[in-house]
C-alpha cells in the first residue's frame, strides 16, 4: 500500500493535475505577513467560539489587533446565536483512501445545526476564495463525517472571508447532499487509484498559481510559459478589427497570467537558494515588512502620558464597517458617493454585453 499523503489544503491540484504528487523535495511555500495574519485570525475565531483568554498575540507572534477583532465577531456571534451542538475548532482529520494514500487537514470550524454538518473555513486575505467544488473543504467534510461514522442530511460547505468585496457576501456557503459528497468521495478515491497506479499526466490550469513545482520542476508549465513569451510575435497586422482585438485581449490576459505565475514562483525560489547560501547573480535578498502597528496593551492615554501628544482622532467609520456594525445597506447606499474611476474591460458574454448595449432582444425568445 502507499504511504503518500495529501493534505486538504493541496487537495485541488491533484484533482486537476495528476502528475503533481509524482514530485519530490519540492520547495515549502513562504509564510509571509498575509499567511502569518490568516492563521493568527482563524486562532481568534476559535478562542473568541470556545471562550478563551485572548491575550495580545497569536502564537505565532502577529498581534490581534481591532481590526481582527472587528471582522472575527461577527463571524462568532452567527454562529453561538444558531448554535443546536458543540463546535468544534481545529480539529484534525486524517482519512486514508482504498489506494492507500492519506489526505490530511485540520479544519477551522465544524458543527451540527438541524441534521446537517457544516464545515467553515475562515480566510482574512483579500485574494477571493470561491466555495463551489472547493476540494479543501471537501476533504475536511469526507474526514468529519468519517470521523464521526455518521450520516447526515445536507452537508453545508462556507468561506468566511470578511475583508474583500464579493458579490455573494462575506459567507459564501455551498449546501450538498450526504449522497452528492459521497460522490465527491468516489471522485477523489478514483482520482488517488490513478495516482497510485502511475499516472502522472501533468494539466496546466488555476491551481498552478500556487503550485511550488512551477518554477523549474513542471516541463508542462515551463512550456506554457515560453509559448506566453511567444504570444506578441503572432500580432503583426497593423489595423485589427473587434473580432482581433477581442482575440489578442484573451491571449494577452492568459499570457500575463502566466509571466505573474512564473515570477512569483522563481521568487520563491531564489529566496529558498539564497537562504541555502547560494548566490544568485544580479540579486539578492531583502527583508520586508508590513505597515506598522501600535503593540499590544499600548493606548493613546499612555502615548499622551509620555508624550504629550494626542494619537486619537474622531473620524467615521467607513461604510463598508458601518454596514458590519448594522446600519441598513440600503440607507448606507442613499448616503455615499463612489467616484467614476473610468472604464475597464472585463471579460463577458459578448451577446449578452452587446444586447444591453444596444438594446436588442434575442431572437429565440
Amino acid at each position: 500500500m502507499s504511504d503518500q499523503e495529501i493534505h486538504c489544503s493541496q487537495l485541488a491540484r491533484p484533482m486537476a493535475c495528476a502528475g503533481f504528487m509524482s514530485f519530490r523535495d519540492l520547495p515549502k511555500s513562504e509564510g509571509g505577513p498575509a499567511a502569518e495574519e490568516g492563521t493568527a485570525f482563524g486562532e481568534l475565531v476559535e478562542r473568541m467560539l470556545s471562550m478563551q483568554p485572548i491575550p495580545a498575540q497569536a502564537r505565532n507572534g502577529v498581534y490581534f489587533d481591532d481590526d481582527m477583532r472587528f471582522y472575527a465577531k461577527p463571524i462568532v456571534e452567527e454562529i453561538i446565536q444558531n448554535l443546536q451542538s458543540e463546535v468544534l475548532c481545529e480539529q484534525p482529520i486524517d482519512w486514508r483512501t482504498r489506494s492507500g494514500i492519506w489526505v490530511r487537514g485540520r479544519f477551522d470550524i465544524s458543527f451540527v445545526r438541524e441534521r446537517c454538518l457544516y464545515i467553515d473555513d475562515c480566510k482574512y486575505g483579500w485574494g477571493i476564495v470561491e466555495v463551489k467544488e472547493n476540494w479543501q473543504l471537501l476533504g475536511y467534510a469526507i474526514g468529519e463525517v468519517i470521523r464521526r461514522q455518521q450520516a447526515f442530511e445536507a452537508v453545508v460547505l462556507r468561506i468566511r472571508q470578511p475583508r474583500p468585496h464579493h458579490e455573494d457576501g462575506d459567507t459564501r456557503e455551498w449546501r450538498i447532499s450526504y449522497e452528492e459528497l459521497l460522490q465527491y468521495k468516489e471522485r477523489i478515491e478514483q482520482r488517488m487509484d490513478q495516482i497510485a497506479g502511475g499516472f502522472k499526466e501533468l494539466q496546466t490550469g488555476k491551481q498552478c498559481k500556487y503550485c511550488p513545482a512551477a518554477a523549474e520542476h513542471c516541463p508542462a508549465f515551463n512550456k506554457l510559459f515560453y509559448r506566453a513569451l511567444e504570444v506578441t510575435h503572432e500580432f503583426t497586422q497593423d489595423q485589427i478589427d473587434e473580432a482581433e482585438l477581442s482575440r489578442q485581449l484573451d491571449h494577452v490576459t492568459r499570457a500575463s497570467e502566466i509571466l505573474k505565475i512564473k515570477k512569483d514562483s522563481l521568487d520563491q525560489l531564489a529566496v529558498q537558494r539564497v537562504k541555502q547560501g547560494k548566490l544568485i547573480p544580479g540579486y539578492i535578498t531583502q527583508e520586508s515588512y508590513g505597515n506598522r502597528s501600535w503593540k499590544g496593551g499600548i493606548t493613546p492615554e499612555a502615548i499622551e502620558i509620555l508624550t504629550g501628544c494626542k494619537v486619537v482622532e474622531r473620524s467615521m467609520l467607513s461604510p463598508a464597517k458601518a454596514e458590519k456594525a448594522g446600519v441598513p445597506k440600503k440607507f448606507i447606499d442613499s448616503l455615499v458617493d463612489r467616484p467614476f474611476l473610468g472604464q475597464k474591460i472585463v471579460k463577458k458574454d459578448g451577446s449578452d454585453v452587446g444586447n444591453k448595449i444596444f438594446g436588442k432582444k434575442d431572437p429565440t425568445k
